[in-house]
């Protein structure tokens, strides 16, 4: 049977979060679709937990680790009508799939997007997604339009058509590829119900004013000046970087900083919420 669509998650160093995400896959209603793993090379089990948590995932090595390229094989190699890029610390509600199928089958889209929900039940983070939420919606409306590359739906013919991702850049990669597939005449659907969790792990292990800081000038220059190609303003891929341990701990003193003014945004939050 041809599959719907096809899940493509890229992973390097993911053998913790990756089988939460397999379960969910499991556990889906819409059953037409595979489930493609792109691995850049990893150097701990995940390939092997991948095969145990599920079993008929295509297992793919890539050549190089970039996210970009892992995405864009994932796409080459599809057999599915519609692509959809997971990260592997995503998780999904059982009705993902199906709710995204029912708004194709009515409406024909062919560039999608859901709203999300954290993985964490704090009242300011929950706040902060809903923040997140409107600014796909705001977005959209000044001609901007996003959706996360870890939430990306597309038709894969046009996703073929229009290049993939771009290899070369090192952050905001899906703005950069939501605005060429807008200039191409293709406008992003939003549905509003939130079927899938985000992870904070970045946000844990980076503190909230760094990484709102950094994604905001990306956004600004991906709007403004176009593709990010400056590994300074980049991320780095792979799950063994939110270990704990010293090799990927803050600096204590910066990390107490933003622990400080972290905490002075959640006392007013609560005060006003």
């Amino acid at each position: 049977m041809k599959p719907f669509f096809s899940i493509i998650i890229p992973t390097l160093n993911e053998e913790r979060l990756l089988p939460n995400l397999l379960n969910d896959l499991k556990k889906q209603k819409e059953k037409k679709f595979e489930v493609l793993i792109i691995d850049g090379q990893s150097k701990d089990k995940t390939t092997a937990v991948a095969k145990k948590a599920y079993g008929k995932a295509r297992i793919i090595i890539s050549d190089k680790r970039n996210l970009c390229h892992q995405r864009n094989i994932g796409g080459q190699k599809a057999k599915g009508d519609y692509l959809v890029f997971l990260d592997a610390d995503i998780r999904i509600y059982n009705n993902y799939l199906s709710e995204l199928k029912k708004t194709i089958d009515k409406n024909s889209y062919l560039f999608i997007t859901t709203y999300l929900l954290p993985d964490v039940r704090d009242k300011f983070d929950i706040f902060l997604i809903q923040i997140a939420n409107y600014t796909l919606e705001i977005m959209k409306l000044a001609n901007k339009q996003m959706a996360p590359g870890f939430n990306f739906i597309i038709y894969k013919n046009l996703f073929n058509k229009i290049g993939g991702f771009d290899e070369r850049t090192t952050i905001s990669e899906d703005h950069e590829l939501s605005l060429r597939i807008q200039n191409a005449g293709v406008r992003l659907n939003i549905i509003p119900k939130r079927l899938l969790k985000w992870s904070f792990r970045r946000i844990k292990k980076d503190g909230y004013l760094p990484l709102i800081y950094k994604y905001s000038i990306a956004t600004v220059h991906s709007m403004l000046l176009g593709e990010i190609t400056d590994k300074k303003l980049g991320y780095q891929m792979g799950g063994h970087h939110f270990l704990e341990d010293k090799d990927v701990r803050l600096n204590k003193k910066l990390a107490s900083e933003i622990k400080k003014y972290s905490n002075m945004v959640k006392a007013l939050f609560k005060e006003f919420f």
